[in-house]
């Protein structure tokens, strides 16, 4: 017996089991794109069609049929059917973006995302990588991924899958109900390094570091103002343009900014703010901190001339009116003196010159 020749079926699982040394695994399942050793699935689910090659595998997807979900998020009321699952959500809280490209040195949460980037953004120097592109069958766009392509063509369908756990507002995209879910969770896990303050967006983070350096990339092309932020100069242009993209729906009136029309809006549907010091109220929030400065006595718009403190912005415009006209007058009051000086010398050379040629 020592003699003879290993079995076919020892030599398979000797195969088998070197691929675990070399960590080779060339099988990949076509729903996730997870990778395996072998293609074998020797364990089925006994609900579904479905098998899987590991039991631990079997035993998360069967917490779909029976809806199981022993992994809590400590950070909100989620909870989930595997570690994996939990590992992945936790990174919406903390920001932790583990997975980086050494090319543009951009950060990603998930390892897919990272490929559909280097794919998406590097194919022409990662060897390897065809940029492949997924049109789009209602219009001419085309995508770099079948994700972005499923989340583009929800912008023609309509379809909202992804709902807030905390109030009633669903999303298309479920980045945008991450974003949204910290305004009800007050986490805020980008930090910014030189002030210590925390912001809930990366991309809120990038604009308050530009309070710190002074940059101000995007510029008005019709005057020389520039903004740290798309969306201030977006509103700024619309002072060039008359543009005003916001109309209620009660009255007609339309405005240039969301803001002032939901300030508008309150008028109609009767929401009042009340002082808390006096009997007044006011339909708008603005007004009423307007107001309650008469209270407090804060007078934040310092006028850089004389110093003077006002309680309202249009308040210390119209003050700094004054000092214009008061310099005009002067430098107007200093001409008609210097005219009159240059004219009551009557002997002057100039004059003499002048009546000379009159009386000619």
């Amino acid at each position: 017996p020592g003699s003879e020749r290993p079995s076919v079926a020892w030599n398979e699982k000797l195969e088998e089991h070197m691929k675990t040394h070399v960590k080779e695994k060339p099988y990949s399942c076509p729903d996730c794109g997870k990778r395996f050793i072998n293609e074998k699935r020797p364990f089925p689910c006994s609900m579904c069609e479905k098998r899987f090659p590991e039991k631990g595998l079997l035993m998360i997807h069967e917490r779909v049929h029976t809806g199981e979900k022993p992994f809590p998020c400590t950070f909100c009321e989620k909870r989930f059917a595997s570690q994996g699952e939990l590992r992945l959500h936790r990174r919406t809280h903390t920001g932790e973006r583990p997975y980086h490209c050494t090319i543009c040195l951009k950060s990603f949460s998930r390892h897919w995302h990272l490929k559909t980037h280097l794919e998406a953004m590097h194919s022409e120097v990662v060897a390897g990588f065809v940029r492949k592109k997924f049109p789009c069958s209602d219009c001419d766009k085309s995508c770099n991924s079948a994700a972005e392509l499923r989340d583009h063509q929800r912008t023609h369908t309509g379809e909202r899958p992804y709902q807030c756990s905390f109030c009633d507002k669903r999303f298309a995209l479920s980045g945008t109900l991450v974003r949204h879910e910290r305004l009800h969770t007050g986490i805020t896990p980008y930090h910014c390094s030189d002030c210590g303050k925390t912001f809930a967006q990366q991309w809120t983070l990038t604009t308050h570091m530009r309070t710190h350096t002074g940059e101000k990339p995007y510029s008005c092309t019709q005057c020389d103002k520039s903004f740290v932020a798309p969306g201030e100069l977006r509103r700024h242009t619309r002072i060039h343009t008359g543009e005003k993209p916001y109309t209620c729906a009660d009255c007609g009136r339309s405005f240039n900014q969301s803001g002032r029309l939901r300030e508008h809006e309150k008028i109609h549907c009767g929401e009042k703010f009340d002082c808390p010091e006096c009997d007044k109220s006011f339909t708008r929030a603005s007004s009423l901190k307007n107001h309650f400065r008469l209270h407090t006595g804060e007078r934040p718009y310092g006028c850089d001339v004389c110093g003077r403190g006002f309680s309202r912005s249009q308040s210390l415009r119209l003050h700094k009116r004054k000092h214009e006209l008061t310099q005009s007058e002067e430098e107007s009051a200093f001409n008609v003196k210097d005219e009159e000086f240059s004219q009551s010398d009557d002997n002057s050379p100039i004059n003499m010159c002048i009546t000379d040629k009159n009386d000619l």
